[in-house]
């Protein structure tokens, strides 16, 4: 299994791939610091899970999954937006975009850990 993570803060970046080693210590975890390097990073791994922050330099989380829902109508990746940004319409916006799940900043032990179920219950049902 293999992560991407897309977060402008470094110390984020560490926090996000911790939290979830904790729950799939074999798993590879990339990481990158805007949504532009985000998308050249997937196109070169293809990861399963992708774990987006909205508010980033250069390319923001929603213009990063305009993209990527443009460019790969039919992929596997699951996208999981991870942001601080509460805004309901922006919610409701990125879920359209057809995100697995929407979870707010900071990320927690419990949230990594409600996280991990929903993945699990991804690859169960696949």
């Amino acid at each position: 299994m293999k992560f991407l993570v897309i977060e402008d803060s470094s110390l984020y970046q560490k926090i996000h791939v911790k939290l979830l080693k904790n729950h799939f210590p074999e798993a590879e975890f990339l990481t990158a610091g805007d949504g532009w390097e985000g998308y050249q990073v997937y196109e070169k791994e293809k990861p399963d899970y992708i774990l987006l922050d909205l508010l980033m330099p250069v390319m923001n989380g929603v213009e990063f999954l305009k993209l990527f829902r443009d460019k790969n109508p039919d992929t596997q990746t699951e996208i999981v937006v991870l942001s601080a940004d509460v805004q309901r319409m922006v919610k409701e916006e990125v879920l359209d975009l057809g995100v697995l799940t929407f979870i707010h900043k900071p990320f927690t032990e419990e949230k990594a850990e409600e996280l991990a179920e929903i993945i699990r219950g991804c690859r169960d049902a696949e």
